[in-house]
């Protein structure tokens, strides 16, 4: 997956635990997890660090168990690693959650040099700088006599964060006695977004899209076609200054109509080539209508809901598709794209989350598609533009396997049902399948016309058609 944006899974400032705990683009970073390392420690007040380190050394092997790539690093090393990523992950969880304390603003290294948290809160979130929470629960109980950073306060902090970072809206009824259950921070806001509804829904046979894409190819080829005879037969046509004038007139009548306008532009990109600009191969995307292509062609209204992804839903009767609102920001594709390479790497059924960002994947086809969501207050866009939300979700699922997801698919059967059925889109259909389709017989007809308009400019220059057309006037 890291092949298609391998920025969005590595980290770019820090490494956490044992995988880029070497690399040497992060090694200035050290010095910020080894002071706050040392000032939680400090707090602890009842062990010294080599002293954590010796307890916990009789965890390796279940340390080494909760990564799947082989570790090539000396035990003592890992522990000492594991001690100083963990601390410095419990404070850093700690002071961000704490958003009224006067440290939260900044990482500060032992000289004083400051950094932001929130520089570092995508590295945080990746699938390969996870911290296993049982370090956590380890390193607390063997520092603490009391309880209540253990039971009450920890999970509190780390379900928190997951609401503060976390793109989309969270299950409200998450127990937080199930919270240090889960494996690592990535697992908790995994399971706080899909906690039971990949649990809930019934195995179907995913639907095939071999016949729509083999019925879809062959009509890019007749339009391959048509749009090639076309061109060469207008590039002949529009040197003559009668067509010129007619066309000219016939583009007012067609602009100035809104219907028809809107029919012309689309017509004009379904004929267009498939050459004609370079795409990327892509696994699989949903066969489903754009955001545009819904509002204007089939008249749907986008809803905006305040629950989670299960309050996705299409009401054929009013027209309206109901969207949970979600908020992208620069951390946004770091956490989506890690949150799809963690659920296609543990979960063996349907992939609910990546079968989610496929479907926005599908409505938003270009800078349009996500401004009228935008607008409908479905996204709340704090990146620079739509232009970064429509390269956020493009493609963003196609290096994961092929998928179903029963409760997404009925919507987006049910959206498609609608609107290929919808009086405008059949309208359209119609045009591109016997207007744009029937590329022969327009050939043919298109040669007759050039055959007489050539005549009846040859006829013009020699008789002055003008004069005549004024002297036949009735006066």
């Amino acid at each position: 997956m890291a092949s298609f944006r391998p920025e969005a899974y590595m980290p770019q400032l820090m490494g956490l635990g044992p995988y880029h705990h070497c690399d040497p683009d992060l090694y200035d970073m050290e010095r910020y997890k080894l002071a706050a390392a040392t000032r939680l420690q400090k707090q602890f007040k009842t062990l010294e660090f080599e002293q954590l380190v010796n307890k916990l050394m009789k965890f390796e092997y279940t340390v080494r168990a909760c990564y799947h790539k082989y570790l090539d690093i000396e035990g003592n090393t890992l522990m000492w690693i594991m001690a100083i990523d963990g601390l410095f992950l419990l404070e850093f969880l700690q002071i961000f959650t704490n958003k009224d304390d006067s440290k939260a603003a900044h990482l500060v290294d032992s000289a004083g040099r400051k950094l932001s948290h929130d520089s570092i809160l995508s590295d945080v979130m990746l699938l390969e700088n996870q911290i296993p929470f049982f370090l956590f629960r380890k390193i607390i109980s063997l520092q603490i006599s009391q309880d209540d950073l253990y039971d009450n306060s920890l999970p509190l902090i780390l379900t928190t964060f997951c609401h503060s970072i976390s793109p989309v809206k969270l299950k409200d009824d998450f127990p937080l006695t199930g919270v240090l259950n889960r494996s690592h921070l990535l697992d908790l806001l995994y399971h706080m977004i899909v906690p039971e509804l990949a649990d809930q829904l019934t195995q179907e046979a995913p639907a095939t899209l071999e016949s729509i894409t083999e019925s879809k190819s062959s009509q890019q080829a007749d339009s391959a076609n048509s749009y090639q005879i076309f061109t060469t037969l207008w590039e002949i046509l529009s040197r003559l200054r009668i067509i010129k004038k007619i066309a000219d007139y016939v583009k007012k009548i067609i602009t100035g109509a809104p219907g028809l306008s809107f029919l012309a532009a689309k017509a004009k990109e379904s004929i267009k080539p498939e050459n004609s600009q370079p795409k990327p191969v892509q696994v699989e995307k949903i066969m489903i209508p754009s955001a545009s292509y819904l509002s204007e062609i089939a008249g749907v209204e986008f809803c905006p809901t305040t629950g989670d992804i299960s309050t996705i839903k299409f009401d054929e009767k009013e027209n309206k598709f109901y969207l949970p609102i979600i908020t992208l920001n620069v951390h946004s594709e770091a956490i989506i794209r890690n949150l799809i390479a963690y659920e296609a790497s543990t979960v063996s059924d349907s992939l609910v989350f990546a079968r989610y960002t496929e479907l926005l994947d599908g409505i938003i086809d270009t800078a349009e598609d996500a401004k009228l969501l935008r607008e409908k207050k479905i996204i709340v866009n704090k990146l620079k533009n739509d232009d970064e939300v429509l390269q956020l979700f493009d493609g963003i699922g196609k290096s994961v396997r092929l998928t179903n997801a029963p409760y997404f698919d009925k919507t987006i059967e049910d959206v498609n049902k609608f609107f290929y059925n919808s009086p405008r889109f059949r309208i359209y259909s119609g045009v591109r399948k016997y207007v744009f389709g029937s590329w022969k017989i327009l050939t043919l007809l298109a040669g007759i016309l050039i055959l007489l308009l050539t005549g009846l400019q040859s006829f013009c220059s020699v008789y002055t058609c003008p004069v005549m057309i004024n002297s036949a006037a009735p006066n």
